[in-house]
């Protein structure tokens, strides 16, 4: 038989092999020949979708799968090494690190050496669903992935469970014409999982699969990707070339609905001030939902919009919002003031009526009452709310603080004052009226004793005129500022200074005017141009933080802090110590058969009880509480620096933050 003959009979088999090889191939598989999906992953889920989550590029940041490319700088930073070092990080380390074997595991299972970011997820991952319950843990959800061809082979065995022992795996799969229903194994819930082209889709409801099909069907019309919040705020935000942000949606009303939280948040009827104040200003529960993009670029940048109900808005928070901002240029003139080494430098425009009344509403009323008496007294304001209204005549609505470390050298014969360390603090105002300011500065000082002014000798009031620099100065003496005990303020164009430091009043004023060598500038610093560029064109409020100069200042607070933070409930527990000290040394009488000189005596034999109590529980809590300060302020110190910038209107908010987190190469 001829050589050729052969030849071509083996041509023949092989050519049919291959054919019914490939046939075989497809119908029990996938198509080898079959294109991508050219759509971006909010194509594929539902428009009403109530959180969204998705990255291009993840295993751009990946090392070994699963542990992260800068894994090794990360273990040498001082944040990370003081949460790792706690007990609360210790746990979390080992929760993870058992999620990382299991993924590990799972891992090394894949053939040719891949990794599991390689088959599923890596080059575009994206979670999408809907909240349910109380529990996170229960809300429906999807995982859609780009899957490599292992990932398609995987997808598609699927539908042949019998082919591949998904039974002798422990598994049970359920086969249906656009997904398969798996349980079984370690599976937490069922999970159902569909393809569609190179998007594996894994989700805890067949309806979220069926949605994707269906969406290429009708070429994504009532996707997500084409809803406005989307387009808006995440295709078209400010992003990078490489487009590898985090992509985030929140439907906030939903969100809080399905956690059961209603009421104020923050809390309005707080007895804390800083909670009562911000629930004035903001409420979580008015924003119908937030969106945007997070890079992590060598730090963070951070584009957020909100929407808010307007019938959750209160009235003050409108006129709050309505407030006209500022630009990227007026932000930047005013931060001249600032020297280079400012901790904390915050600007913003606000009503000062509004502003005022807010923060009068949020005290104790106590405090409130006090301030309300010392003016009443004067004979000139019989009401706090005439004296807000002469501030608002006297003051334009934009503000400035200025926080840094209280360096100065004190002055011989200067005003006596406590040991308290607290930083520099300077507040400056825009003018509206200076004859309007003038006077309520001058009615403060002529009656100082009212207001706890004391000067160097007993027939002076604690207020003090002078010229300081061609600038006319007025200081305020009172042994109740902590660590300075007096308040310093003078004009200078149109602004008036306010400070807590002497030292600080003149250190501001030629930051501004000089500036140079001599007085640096936070204008010139190169991180605040640097991130000022990227932020917000407009805005109502703006922060500068510089860890590295903050908190040092607060460490030198923290044990204070901690022990205020620790409190015995005195209300409950007097009861109980009266009756044992009624019963171990006043032969068990009451309280009403002691004289009034057993009283007194008992009285302050409870209040040594109670304050022995309120030591032991300090000596007890304070090291946990010192430690944990300790971790937030090497937290804080992984910032380079971060500005951010709050636009606010009746309508919605929008949010930007730059950072920057250097790590050891």
């Amino acid at each position: 038989m001829p050589k050729s003959f052969l030849l071509r009979i083996l041509l023949i088999v092989s050519g049919v092999l291959l054919f019914a090889g490939f046939f075989a191939f497809t119908t029990f598989f996938y198509s080898p020949f079959e294109s991508d999906l050219e759509v971006d992953l909010a194509a594929v889920a539902p428009r009403d979708v109530d959180f969204f989550v998705a990255r291009a590029d993840l295993q751009g940041v990946i090392g070994e799968f699963p542990r992260l490319a800068i894994e090794p700088q990360l273990k040498q930073h001082p944040a990370f090494l003081a949460w790792a070092d706690s007990r609360p990080g210790r746990e979390l380390g080992q929760e993870i690190e058992r999620s990382f074997r299991e993924l590990q595991g799972m891992s090394s299972q894949l053939p040719f050496g891949m990794q599991l970011h390689e088959v599923f997820g890596g080059e575009d991952i994206a979670v999408a669903g809907y909240f349910k319950g109380r529990e996170l843990a229960a809300s429906d959800w999807a995982v859609y992935g780009r899957t490599n061809w292992l990932g398609k082979l995987a997808a598609a065995g699927l539908r042949n469970p019998g082919l591949i022992g998904l039974d002798k795996q422990g598994f049970s799969a359920r086969v249906e014409e656009q997904y398969v229903e798996l349980k079984g194994a370690t599976l937490p819930r069922t999970l159902y999982i569909g393809r569609l082209r190179d998007v594996a889709i894994v989700a805890t409801k067949p309806e979220l699969v069926q949605a994707a099909l269906n969406l290429e069907s009708k070429s994504f019309a009532d996707s997500f990707f084409q809803s406005a919040s989307y387009n808006d705020w995440i295709q078209n935000a400010e992003r990078t070339g490489a487009r590898d942000e985090v992509e985030v949606y929140v439907n906030t009303r939903k969100l809080l609905e399905n956690l059961a939280i209603t009421g104020a948040l923050p809390d309005t009827a707080s007895q804390d001030f800083t909670p009562a104040l911000l629930g004035r200003m903001f409420q979580l529960p008015a924003l119908k939902n937030l969106m945007g993009v997070i890079g992590t670029q060598d730090g963070l940048q951070v584009n957020l919009h909100g929407e808010f109900s307007s019938e959750k808005i209160s009235d003050d928070m409108s006129r709050l919002y309505r407030t006209r901002g500022f630009d990227k240029a007026t932000f930047d003139e005013v931060a001249r003031y600032a020297p280079r080494n400012t901790g904390l430098f915050v600007y913003f425009h606000a009503p000062v009526s509004t502003l005022l009344k807010m923060t009068v509403t949020s005290m104790e009323p106590a405090m409130r009452q006090n301030i309300e008496d010392a003016f009443r007294n004067t004979g000139r304001y019989p009401k706090l709310e005439s004296l807000i209204d002469d501030l608002d005549k006297g003051f334009k609505d934009r503000f400035a603080v200025i926080i840094r470390p209280n360096d100065y050298t004190e002055e011989p014969g200067g005003p006596p004052h406590n040991s308290v360390v607290v930083p520099a603090v300077g507040i400056i105002l825009w003018q509206k009226d200076q004859g309007t300011i003038d006077a309520v500065r001058d009615l403060i000082g002529s009656q100082g004793p009212r207001f706890g002014l004391k000067g160097k000798n007993k027939n002076e009031a604690g207020y003090y005129k002078y010229q300081e620099a061609g600038y006319q100065t007025f200081e305020f003496w009172s042994e109740l500022i902590d660590g300075t005990g007096v308040i310093v303020m003078a004009k200078s164009g149109e602004v008036n200074i306010i400070t807590n430091s002497i030292g600080m009043l003149g250190h501001l004023v030629k930051t501004f005017s000089v500036g140079g060598e001599k007085y640096p500038r936070l204008s010139e610093d190169p991180r605040f141009v640097m991130q000022l560029q990227d932020g917000l064109d407009s805005a109502n409020f703006g922060l500068w933080l510089n860890p590295a100069t903050i908190t040092p200042i607060l460490r030198q607070t923290a044990a204070e802090r901690a022990k205020l933070s620790i409190r015995v409930d005195y209300a409950s527990l007097r009861p109980i110590e009266e009756r044992k000290l009624l019963d171990a040394n006043y032969g068990g009488r009451k309280l009403s058969d002691l004289s009034p000189d057993e009283r007194k005596r008992f009285d302050g034999e409870v209040n040594e009880r109670l304050d022995a109590m309120q030591a032991q529980v300090q000596r007890e809590q304070l090291p946990a509480l010192m430690s944990e300060e300790e971790r937030w302020f090497k937290t804080a110190e992984a910032l380079d620096g971060a500005l951010m910038f709050l636009r606010l209107d009746p309508k919605a908010l929008d949010f930007s933050m730059r950072s920057l987190i250097p790590l050891k190469r």
